[in-house]
């Protein structure tokens, strides 16, 4: 008797579910891809309890008549590919035709279609297909309900809905930044999130879906060739975010994620955003269709180019150049505002006779230029007294100690070994930037900001065991976000955030409003600072407190710390 039987097209198509459909997110992303094949130009979605309890995607596209409506749901039927020829130029979104039988096989599905005669409703629940007349309104409504009802073991693994709510906002995103000509609008518990006009204008999607603040910080790049075309916007670098998110590539008006093309851009951006930061950068890409293949992800987010390394080498370039633009524009304005003449100031401590060739090019270049004062370079420090200061350590805090002069040296098999932790004394200090010291084996500078950076780490570290002094401002600050990280703002993460000293609310769909903030942020940056710690309590669904604790203190001793260009005294 054989073993190998042919499998039920029903345990087959759940199967096949399983690379399709993962979360909500697939779903709508599957059922607006149709629509969007459909010609249409008005989409709408909205989700219930993330989209577990119903998911409804209506559509105005051409609609289908009774014959296709019932062969939407066999597996492989598609009205996209003809021939093989058609494999190799794929310009639809959707194209295997696995998408409608593996929604259905995992789901009970309502669909009411109409291409402008009498329209036709197919329910399917549980493999059993049900059809029958409906309304003869032009285009597509799918209504999903109780997702992964019979796939218990998948329904476990979905996250919370402010997770699922999050990842299924960011997929709407994504398709209404790929078609700015079609008009989105998306709704969550019969809440309103975001709308698009459909006017083909990409910054005023990004201004609707992020916020217009974000859109005035963009600036708009440009680049085309006989093989392929390049548009869209890159943020400056004053906006960079703390995640990869926001670095969003669209191929053939296919969002889809190509490794060699993030690191062009982040490359591009260079030392202009810091390491821990990624640049906020939207590319739509046209190339030949014969040039893609599509087909080497189920649910078709990576794909494969054939000139992917000229492309990537006109991506960095292009970014390049328009950030220089705006580097020369700075420097530009900053001259012509005012000429700033740097004063010199004559070293009273140290005084040296000049040479003779020294004297002479003085005098050949007071001769060219009269108005110049030559000096020496100012070096801050103390007074010396036969190489003694005189310091007053009792003003000193308890946990700093007299200095000692008596050399620490360690000998190991007769070597002299530099101590690590020598005893230094303070001479002076260099463009207010590193004091100079004293060791018994030599000179030290130390950078200033960072040595009180580390003292006040370990201060902060014990006065956080205690207690976080807060204070409310005046006026509440108003963050912008992405709409899909408002939505992860649930009550596990605002008390994380009230345990290290900021209280803030749901302000708008993109923004949150701040009414108590630690001590420590209330300077010029606390807007900047606030982003980074909401940011660190946001990106991880697993937050991890020792890591966020980590990140407060460092600002707070960071914020806390005299910076380079401060004046402090000898014994500071």
């Amino acid at each position: 008797m054989s073993n190998i039987k042919i499998m039920d097209p029903h345990l087959a198509n759940m199967i096949a579910a399983g690379e399709v459909i993962e979360r909500p997110s697939s779903v709508i992303k599957e059922l607006v891809e149709n629509a969007i094949d459909a010609t249409s130009k008005h989409i709408e979605v909205r989700i219930y309890e993330a989209g577990r309890k119903k998911i409804i995607v209506s559509d105005d596209g051409i609609g289908m008549d009774r014959e296709d409506a019932e062969l939407a749901f066999k597996r492989h039927a598609s009205s996209k590919l003809k021939s093989e020829r058609d494999l190799f130029r794929i310009k639809t979104m959707g194209f295997r035709g696995e998408a409608l039988p593996s929604i259905a096989s995992v789901s009970k599905v309502t669909m009411t279609t109409s291409s402008g005669g009498v329209g036709t409703k197919v329910i399917i629940d549980n493999g059993e297909m049900v059809v029958s007349d409906a309304s003869s309104k032009v285009g597509t409504t799918f209504t999903i309900e109780e997702l992964f009802y019979n796939t218990p073991v998948r329904l476990k693994f979905l996250k919370t809905d402010n997770t699922e709510n999050a990842n299924s906002l960011e997929v709407m995103q994504r398709l209404a930044m790929a078609r700015t000509d079609i008009a989105f609008t998306f709704y969550i518990d019969d809440r309103m999130i975001f709308s698009t006009s459909g006017r083909n204008d990409l910054l005023e999607v990004i201004s609707r879906i992020y916020s217009v603040d974000s859109a005035r910080r963009m600036m708009k790049v440009h680049y085309e060739d006989l093989d392929f075309s390049i548009e869209g916007f890159i943020g400056k670098p004053e906006i960079a975010k703390s995640t990869r998110y926001y670095m969003i590539t669209i191929l053939n008006e296919r969002n889809v994620y190509i490794p060699k093309i993030q690191k062009a851009i982040i490359e591009a951006y260079g030392d202009k955003v810091f390491n821990t930061k990624y640049p906020f950068v939207i590319l739509k890409i046209k190339v030949e269709y014969n040039l893609v293949d599509v087909n080497v992800h189920p649910s078709k987010k990576e794909v494969r180019l054939s000139n992917d390394d000229r492309m990537c080498d006109a991506i960095f370039k292009m970014i390049k150049d328009k950030l220089e633009e705006i580097t020369y524009a700075n420097v530009q304005s900053f001259s012509k505002i005012e000429t700033i003449t740097p004063s010199v100031k004559t070293n009273p401590f140290i005084k040296k006779e000049m040479s003779e060739t020294q004297a002479k090019s003085s005098s050949l270049l007071l001769e060219e230029d009269d108005t110049m004062e030559l000096a020496e370079p100012e070096i801050i420090r103390p007074a010396l007294e036969k190489n003694k200061i005189d310091v007053d350590y009792s003003s000193f805090d308890e946990s700093v100690s007299k200095v000692e002069t008596t050399p620490q040296i360690q000998v190991i098999k007769d070597k002299p070994v530099r101590n690590l932790n020598p005893n230094l004394i303070p001479i002076g200090s260099i463009n207010n930037t590193f004091i100079v010291c004293q060791g018994t084996d030599g000179m030290y500078l130390i950078d200033q900001h960072a040595a009180a950076e580390r003292i006040n780490l370990e201060k902060f570290d014990k006065d956080l065991n205690s207690h976080i002094n807060v204070v409310e401002p005046l006026v509440p600050y108003v963050i912008n976000l992405n709409p899909s990280d408002i939505l992860k703002l649930d009550e596990k993460r605002l008390s994380l955030l009230n345990e290290i000293g900021i209280e803030c609310e749901v302000f708008s769909s993109n923004s949150i409003r701040v009414t108590r903030l630690p001590t420590f942020l209330k300077e010029k940056d606390e807007e900047q600072y606030l982003e980074k710690l909401i940011s660190q309590v946001l990106f991880d669904d697993k937050v991890n407190m020792l890591e966020v604790r980590r990140g407060v203190l460092a600002q707070m001793a960071c914020k806390a710390s005299i910076r380079a260009g401060d004046q402090i005294s000898i014994q500071e």
